[in-house]
């Protein structure tokens, strides 16, 4: 983590309104609002410009400066939260309004394979089939994403991966996301970004997934594990580390299913009537809440846990609307 300066939210955003604010609200209010509903996100976070983004963004670029290679900022919060309209909106104003060439890497984007999937789910355990939890992702393409953005100069073109949930598997790499150096700014999100591992007992099984699938705790030991070893390398990578609290464990079903729809609207939009024909997938209900079973203890952990981690800690009401932000020592 970065030795930063102890500061209150109250004295950032003054630091910011110190300059000369309406003009540039004005010109990035358009892009914003142009992201916003590109995420199928709620238009009036552009609302939050001044109060939010342009306060973060101001701190983050001031904090960007003078460096060899780029900020590494990490972003945690439990599913459906709003980490990515977050660090997307706050990607574009940092490139608008300070010249800070910003990307957004999601750690979803770095899944592994079906096929990868299916080797652990027959060497491992059965429930690694599934993606979410930590092993599922691919720490060597990440680390080795990470080592060429930290050296890509200017006019040098790399691709991103991307991970296409509705087919539960990665896309080609022709239709990876294409960056140019050289990069400011990475900001790295993700549900389990940042997560150290458990330290109380694994045995008792935390519900009915565990019990039925799960009952020798093979699964859970060995997640812990991944989390102990390879991903605290991986985390040991961020500088800054960013944590957006929930009010309760109850309002996470609702943003994740709220996620899930907004999947299926998107699909819709894309292939109409032909969406039955194809072989996409969007969870009901019932499958969203089987699903979060593999979720549940690792976000009741992080939920616990991160709050008196992270270097900026982000508290959202049921709205998914920051309602508080606290600083270093101000936690």
């Amino acid at each position: 983590m970065m030795n930063i300066q102890a500061l209150t939210w109250n004295q950032l955003q003054q630091s910011v309104f110190t300059t000369d604010q309406a003009s540039l609200i004005h010109r990035l209010r358009f892009d914003v609002e142009q992201t916003l509903k590109s995420l199928y996100a709620d238009v009036s976070l552009s609302d939050h410009l001044e109060d939010l983004y342009l306060p973060f963004a101001h701190w983050i670029a001031q904090l960007a400066q003078p460096r060899s290679h780029p900020l590494i900022i990490g972003m945690g919060g439990v599913q459906g939260c709003g980490k990515t309209v977050f660090t997307t909106v706050l990607s574009h104003v940092l490139y608008k309004a300070y010249d800070k060439k910003t990307i957004v890497l999601s750690i979803d984007d770095f899944y592994k394979t079906r096929v990868e999937r299916e080797h652990m789910a027959r060497d491992v355990h059965s429930m690694f089939m599934t993606r979410g939890v930590p092993g599922t992702h691919d720490l060597a393409l990440i680390n080795n994403i990470l080592d060429r953005l930290a050296n890509l100069k200017a006019g040098e073109v790399m691709r991103l991966p991307c991970f296409d949930k509705s087919t539960d598997e990665r896309r080609h790499v022709k239709d990876w996301q294409e960056v140019e150096g050289p990069i400011d700014v990475i900001l790295f999100e993700g549900w389990c970004v940042g997560m150290p591992e458990q330290k109380q007992s694994l045995v008792d099984p935390i519900n009915q997934l565990e019990t039925e699938m799960d009952a020798e705790g093979i699964w859970r030991q060995q997640v812990n594990q991944y989390l102990e070893e390879d991903y605290k390398q991986l985390f040991a990578r961020i500088e800054l580390m960013l944590w957006m609290q929930a009010p309760n464990y109850e309002v996470v079903y609702d943003w994740r299913n709220k996620q899930e729809r907004l999947l299926e609207e998107h699909l819709l939009d894309i292939h109409g009537d032909g969406l039955n024909k194809i072989d996409l997938t969007v969870m009901s209900d019932d499958e969203l809440k089987s699903f979060m079973q593999y979720y549940e203890r690792l976000t009741m952990h992080m939920m616990s846990v991160m709050p008196d981690k992270v270097d900026v800690l982000l508290k959202l009401d049921e709205k998914q609307t920051v309602t508080k932000v606290h600083f270093p020592t101000h936690h």
